[in-house]
Protein backbone atom coordinates (compact mmCIF):
# COMPACT_ATOMS: atom_id res chain seq x y z
CA UNK A 1 0.00 0.00 0.00
CA UNK A 2 1.25 3.36 -0.74
CA UNK A 3 0.13 5.80 2.20
CA UNK A 4 1.36 9.60 2.15
CA UNK A 5 1.20 11.97 4.61
CA UNK A 6 1.33 15.53 3.68
CA UNK A 7 2.71 18.22 6.74
CA UNK A 8 2.41 21.67 6.72
CA UNK A 9 5.19 23.23 9.00
CA UNK A 10 5.39 26.46 10.54
CA UNK A 11 1.82 26.44 12.20
CA UNK A 12 1.32 28.89 15.03
CA UNK A 13 4.19 31.05 13.06
CA UNK A 14 1.64 33.70 12.00
CA UNK A 15 -2.09 33.94 11.82
CA UNK A 16 -1.96 34.30 8.34
CA UNK A 17 0.38 30.74 7.81
CA UNK A 18 -2.21 29.36 10.22
CA UNK A 19 -4.92 29.82 8.26
CA UNK A 20 -3.05 28.98 4.88
CA UNK A 21 -2.48 25.75 7.02
CA UNK A 22 -5.96 25.11 7.58
CA UNK A 23 -7.20 26.10 3.99
CA UNK A 24 -4.83 23.64 2.58
CA UNK A 25 -6.67 20.99 5.24
CA UNK A 26 -10.03 21.65 4.03
CA UNK A 27 -9.74 21.76 0.44
CA UNK A 28 -6.16 20.33 -0.76
CA UNK A 29 -3.85 17.32 0.16
CA UNK A 30 -2.55 18.53 3.69
CA UNK A 31 -3.11 15.97 6.38
CA UNK A 32 -0.86 17.01 9.32
CA UNK A 33 0.61 20.01 10.77
CA UNK A 34 3.04 20.82 13.66
CA UNK A 35 2.86 23.63 15.86
CA UNK A 36 5.54 25.85 17.14
CA UNK A 37 5.01 26.46 20.42
CA UNK A 38 6.75 29.76 20.69
CA UNK A 39 5.57 31.62 18.21
CA UNK A 40 3.09 34.71 18.15
CA UNK A 41 0.59 32.84 16.37
CA UNK A 42 0.09 29.64 18.76
CA UNK A 43 -3.39 30.64 19.57
CA UNK A 44 -4.52 30.74 16.12
CA UNK A 45 -2.67 27.69 15.89
CA UNK A 46 -4.41 25.93 18.64
CA UNK A 47 -7.71 27.37 17.20
CA UNK A 48 -6.83 25.94 13.84
CA UNK A 49 -6.34 22.24 15.34
CA UNK A 50 -9.47 22.57 17.46
CA UNK A 51 -11.63 23.59 14.72
CA UNK A 52 -10.18 20.66 12.36
CA UNK A 53 -10.01 17.75 14.80
CA UNK A 54 -9.03 15.26 11.58
CA UNK A 55 -6.06 17.17 10.98
CA UNK A 56 -3.11 15.42 12.55
CA UNK A 57 -1.12 17.67 14.69
CA UNK A 58 2.61 17.77 15.91
CA UNK A 59 5.09 20.01 17.58
CA UNK A 60 7.63 21.73 15.84
CA UNK A 61 10.58 21.77 18.12
CA UNK A 62 12.23 24.93 17.80
CA UNK A 63 15.66 26.03 19.08
CA UNK A 64 16.17 28.40 15.88
CA UNK A 65 13.59 31.09 15.97
CA UNK A 66 12.69 33.71 18.72
CA UNK A 67 12.65 33.30 22.27
CA UNK A 68 12.31 30.25 25.07
CA UNK A 69 9.50 29.43 26.69
CA UNK A 70 11.70 28.15 29.68
CA UNK A 71 13.40 30.51 32.12
CA UNK A 72 16.46 31.90 29.96
CA UNK A 73 18.50 31.40 33.20
CA UNK A 74 17.76 27.58 32.68
CA UNK A 75 18.82 27.31 29.38
CA UNK A 76 21.04 29.69 28.77
CA UNK A 77 23.55 27.70 26.14
CA UNK A 78 20.86 27.88 23.94
CA UNK A 79 20.79 31.42 24.05
CA UNK A 80 22.60 34.24 22.07
CA UNK A 81 23.30 38.09 23.78
CA UNK A 82 19.92 38.98 23.19
CA UNK A 83 18.62 35.91 25.20
CA UNK A 84 17.00 35.27 21.68
CA UNK A 85 17.58 31.63 20.23
CA UNK A 86 20.52 31.20 17.91
CA UNK A 87 19.75 31.10 14.49
CA UNK A 88 22.66 29.07 13.05
CA UNK A 89 21.73 25.21 11.95
CA UNK A 90 25.87 25.13 12.38
CA UNK A 91 26.28 26.79 15.08
CA UNK A 92 23.93 23.66 16.70
CA UNK A 93 26.27 21.70 15.26
CA UNK A 94 29.32 23.11 16.88
CA UNK A 95 27.64 23.02 20.17
CA UNK A 96 25.28 20.00 20.64
CA UNK A 97 28.02 17.45 21.58
CA UNK A 98 28.17 19.71 25.09
CA UNK A 99 26.13 18.39 27.78
CA UNK A 100 25.02 21.24 29.38
CA UNK A 101 23.40 22.21 25.82
CA UNK A 102 22.13 18.76 25.42
CA UNK A 103 20.72 18.99 28.92
CA UNK A 104 18.99 22.46 28.42
CA UNK A 105 17.56 21.65 25.00
CA UNK A 106 15.74 18.46 26.81
CA UNK A 107 14.59 21.07 28.98
CA UNK A 108 13.33 23.53 26.43
CA UNK A 109 11.73 20.15 24.07
CA UNK A 110 9.74 19.64 27.08
CA UNK A 111 8.24 22.61 27.63
CA UNK A 112 7.25 22.85 23.96
CA UNK A 113 5.62 19.54 24.05
CA UNK A 114 3.84 20.35 27.16
CA UNK A 115 2.65 23.52 26.12
CA UNK A 116 1.15 22.04 22.95
CA UNK A 117 -0.79 19.03 25.72
CA UNK A 118 -1.76 22.04 28.22
CA UNK A 119 -3.69 23.52 24.94
CA UNK A 120 -5.90 20.42 24.66
CA UNK A 121 -3.88 18.43 21.81
CA UNK A 122 -2.42 15.42 21.63
CA UNK A 123 0.58 15.69 19.21
CA UNK A 124 0.94 12.49 16.87
CA UNK A 125 4.65 13.30 15.87
CA UNK A 126 7.48 15.60 16.19
CA UNK A 127 9.99 17.42 13.76
CA UNK A 128 12.52 20.46 13.72
CA UNK A 129 12.48 23.92 12.57
CA UNK A 130 15.07 24.53 10.07
CA UNK A 131 16.06 20.82 10.46
CA UNK A 132 18.09 21.53 13.39
CA UNK A 133 17.23 17.88 14.75
CA UNK A 134 19.36 16.69 12.50
CA UNK A 135 22.37 16.68 14.65
CA UNK A 136 23.21 13.10 16.42
CA UNK A 137 23.05 14.05 19.79
CA UNK A 138 19.88 16.48 19.29
CA UNK A 139 17.82 13.65 16.92
CA UNK A 140 18.77 10.80 20.00
CA UNK A 141 17.17 12.70 22.58
CA UNK A 142 14.49 14.03 20.32
CA UNK A 143 13.89 10.21 19.49
CA UNK A 144 13.46 9.38 23.08
CA UNK A 145 11.14 12.09 23.95
CA UNK A 146 9.40 10.78 21.08
CA UNK A 147 8.81 7.57 22.77
CA UNK A 148 8.13 9.10 26.12
CA UNK A 149 5.26 11.15 25.26
CA UNK A 150 3.99 7.85 22.51
CA UNK A 151 4.84 10.32 19.23
CA UNK A 152 6.32 9.54 15.94
CA UNK A 153 9.27 11.26 14.27
CA UNK A 154 10.88 12.85 11.17
CA UNK A 155 13.31 11.18 9.53
CA UNK A 156 15.07 12.34 6.40
CA UNK A 157 15.42 9.65 4.14
CA UNK A 158 14.89 11.42 1.34
CA UNK A 159 16.04 8.51 -1.64
CA UNK A 160 18.17 11.40 -3.39
CA UNK A 161 18.01 8.56 -6.47
CA UNK A 162 14.59 8.63 -6.69
CA UNK A 163 14.10 11.96 -6.23
CA UNK A 164 17.04 12.76 -9.06
CA UNK A 165 14.80 10.28 -11.87
CA UNK A 166 10.96 10.36 -11.01
CA UNK A 167 10.92 13.98 -10.26
CA UNK A 168 11.25 17.21 -11.70
CA UNK A 169 15.02 18.62 -11.20
CA UNK A 170 15.01 20.87 -8.86
CA UNK A 171 18.90 22.23 -9.35
CA UNK A 172 21.95 20.75 -8.35
CA UNK A 173 22.22 23.13 -5.32
CA UNK A 174 18.83 21.68 -3.67
CA UNK A 175 19.70 18.27 -4.32
CA UNK A 176 22.75 18.33 -2.45
CA UNK A 177 21.71 19.83 0.34
CA UNK A 178 18.79 16.81 0.41
CA UNK A 179 22.07 14.33 0.00
CA UNK A 180 23.98 15.69 2.67
CA UNK A 181 20.93 15.39 5.25
CA UNK A 182 20.11 11.94 4.14
CA UNK A 183 23.68 11.21 4.38
CA UNK A 184 24.46 12.68 7.75
CA UNK A 185 21.01 10.42 9.01
CA UNK A 186 22.06 6.68 7.33
CA UNK A 187 25.28 7.19 8.79
CA UNK A 188 24.84 8.82 11.78
CA UNK A 189 22.06 7.67 13.49
CA UNK A 190 20.16 4.33 13.38
CA UNK A 191 16.93 4.39 12.53
CA UNK A 192 14.95 5.92 15.26
CA UNK A 193 13.00 3.72 17.88
CA UNK A 194 9.35 5.97 17.64
CA UNK A 195 7.32 5.37 14.76
CA UNK A 196 8.72 7.32 11.02
CA UNK A 197 7.92 6.88 7.45
CA UNK A 198 9.60 5.06 5.57
CA UNK A 199 10.55 7.94 2.87
CA UNK A 200 10.68 11.97 3.09
CA UNK A 201 10.36 14.16 0.29
CA UNK A 202 10.00 17.93 -0.24
CA UNK A 203 13.38 18.89 0.79
CA UNK A 204 15.21 19.06 -2.14
CA UNK A 205 11.96 21.15 -3.53
CA UNK A 206 11.69 23.16 -1.03
CA UNK A 207 10.33 26.39 -2.73
CA UNK A 208 9.75 24.79 -5.21
CA UNK A 209 6.34 22.77 -4.84
CA UNK A 210 4.52 23.46 -7.70
CA UNK A 211 1.65 21.37 -9.22
CA UNK A 212 4.29 19.29 -11.52
CA UNK A 213 6.56 18.44 -8.89
CA UNK A 214 2.90 16.73 -6.96
CA UNK A 215 1.96 15.15 -10.24
CA UNK A 216 5.45 13.33 -10.13
CA UNK A 217 5.21 12.19 -6.84
CA UNK A 218 1.82 10.96 -6.56
CA UNK A 219 2.59 8.82 -10.14
CA UNK A 220 6.00 7.87 -8.47
CA UNK A 221 5.19 7.34 -5.36
CA UNK A 222 6.65 4.12 -3.39
CA UNK A 223 5.26 1.52 -1.66
CA UNK A 224 4.99 2.34 2.31
CA UNK A 225 4.55 4.88 4.06
CA UNK A 226 5.96 8.75 2.69
CA UNK A 227 6.00 11.99 4.54
CA UNK A 228 5.72 15.14 2.38
CA UNK A 229 7.12 18.57 4.00
CA UNK A 230 5.38 21.05 2.62
CA UNK A 231 4.97 25.01 3.41
CA UNK A 232 1.56 26.26 2.51
CA UNK A 233 0.14 29.50 3.90
CA UNK A 234 -1.59 33.17 3.54
CA UNK A 235 0.20 36.30 3.67
CA UNK A 236 -0.51 39.39 5.35
CA UNK A 237 2.28 41.78 4.65
CA UNK A 238 1.30 43.87 7.97
CA UNK A 239 1.32 40.69 10.53
CA UNK A 240 4.79 39.61 8.41
CA UNK A 241 6.64 42.67 9.30
CA UNK A 242 5.34 42.24 13.00
CA UNK A 243 6.41 38.47 12.95
CA UNK A 244 9.75 39.42 11.45
CA UNK A 245 10.64 41.84 14.23
CA UNK A 246 9.65 39.10 17.14
CA UNK A 247 11.54 36.27 15.84
CA UNK A 248 13.37 37.14 12.45
CA UNK A 249 12.44 36.78 8.63
CA UNK A 250 11.53 33.46 7.66
CA UNK A 251 13.21 32.74 4.15
CA UNK A 252 9.73 30.62 2.96
CA UNK A 253 7.58 33.22 3.09
CA UNK A 254 7.25 33.87 -0.09
CA UNK A 255 6.84 30.53 -1.60
CA UNK A 256 3.96 29.86 1.16
CA UNK A 257 1.08 31.28 -1.57
CA UNK A 258 2.73 28.62 -4.40
CA UNK A 259 2.57 25.72 -1.90
CA UNK A 260 -0.81 26.45 -1.11
CA UNK A 261 -2.20 26.55 -4.63
CA UNK A 262 -0.36 23.24 -5.64
CA UNK A 263 -1.86 21.35 -2.84
CA UNK A 264 -5.00 22.73 -3.13
CA UNK A 265 -5.36 22.14 -7.11
CA UNK A 266 -8.13 20.23 -7.98
CA UNK A 267 -6.77 18.44 -9.96
CA UNK A 268 -4.32 17.21 -7.98
CA UNK A 269 -6.73 16.32 -5.56
CA UNK A 270 -8.96 14.22 -8.29
CA UNK A 271 -4.98 12.71 -8.77
CA UNK A 272 -4.58 11.60 -5.34
CA UNK A 273 -7.82 9.53 -5.27
CA UNK A 274 -7.72 7.66 -8.66
CA UNK A 275 -4.04 6.31 -8.01
CA UNK A 276 -5.62 4.65 -4.77
CA UNK A 277 -2.75 6.60 -2.57
CA UNK A 278 -4.29 6.63 1.24
CA UNK A 279 -3.53 10.00 2.64
CA UNK A 280 -3.44 10.43 6.35
CA UNK A 281 -1.48 11.11 9.79
CA UNK A 282 1.23 9.99 11.77
CA UNK A 283 -0.86 8.82 14.33
CA UNK A 284 -3.59 6.40 11.52
CA UNK A 285 -0.06 4.92 9.80
CA UNK A 286 1.71 4.42 13.55
CA UNK A 287 -1.42 2.53 14.44
CA UNK A 288 -1.74 0.64 11.41
CA UNK A 289 1.86 -0.50 11.58
CA UNK A 290 1.52 -1.65 15.23
CA UNK A 291 -1.47 -3.53 14.03
CA UNK A 292 0.58 -5.64 11.27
Amino acid sequence: MKRLIVNADDLGLSVAVSRGIEKGFREGLVTSATLMANMPGFEEGVRVSRDNPELGIGVHLNLIRGLPLSPADEVAPLLGPGGTFINSFYHIGRVSANKDYIAAAEREYRAQIEKVLDAGIKPDHIDFEKHHGIWRNLYNLADRLAGEYGLGIRSYYEPFFFVWQNLPSPGLGAMWKSLHLFTYQFFRHKRPKAFSPDYFFGQSHIGKLDRDFLRQLLYNLPEGTSELMCHPGLRDGEEEEGVSEAVGDSWITGCRINDLAALADPEINILAGNLDIKLGTFAEFSEEKSND
